[in-house]
């Protein structure tokens, strides 16, 4: 299910790939802590969005912070609002999967369902969940479990 609010993603260290900063597409929200996924024209907007301004051609990693360029954060102020720029970060990240992996996974390839879920699979079910090509877009690779068991994916 897709993000209505901001959530806090548990993080393993690792040496981080580069972070840059982008713009949040015009007419869309992205919450921090969520995929984000950038399109052709450098704009950012939350994984497994559609009619995006460009085509979404890479997931980028993860929101640093809420930003709202949409109709509606004309009611908010100051830094959540409008289309400066945002940070994203890479690094490994427990986030939830579709469906359980297990340890004969590791080191494969996950794929952005939307701005909160991955899936091992690379197919979407749904015209909400895929790139115009029909294919998801890729995270990162499964990384490992903590001992409870939560999964870890490494953007990079």
């Amino acid at each position: 299910m897709a993000l209505k609010s901001d959530r806090p993603v548990s993080e393993k260290n690792v040496p981080h790939g580069p972070e840059f900063g982008h713009s949040v597409a015009s007419g869309f929200r992205v919450y921090r802590g969520s995929l984000v996924a950038v399109c052709a024209d450098g704009t950012i907007v939350p994984a497994g969005s559609t009619n995006t301004p460009s085509p979404p051609v890479a997931i980028v990693g993860i929101a640093r912070q809420f930003k709202d360029n949409s109709p509606a954060g004309s009611t908010l102020n100051g830094d959540m609002v409008g289309p400066h720029p945002i940070w994203v970060k890479k690094g490994c990240f427990a986030l939830p999967f579709d469906t359980a992996p297990s340890w004969a996974n590791v080191n494969q390839p996950v794929y952005a369902i939307d701005d909160e879920t991955v899936s091992l699979s690379h197919e979407g079910s749904s015209s909400g969940e895929s790139s115009s090509s029909g294919s998801r877009l890729q995270v990162g690779t499964l990384a490992g479990f903590e001992t409870n068991g939560t999964p870890y994916v490494l953007i990079s």
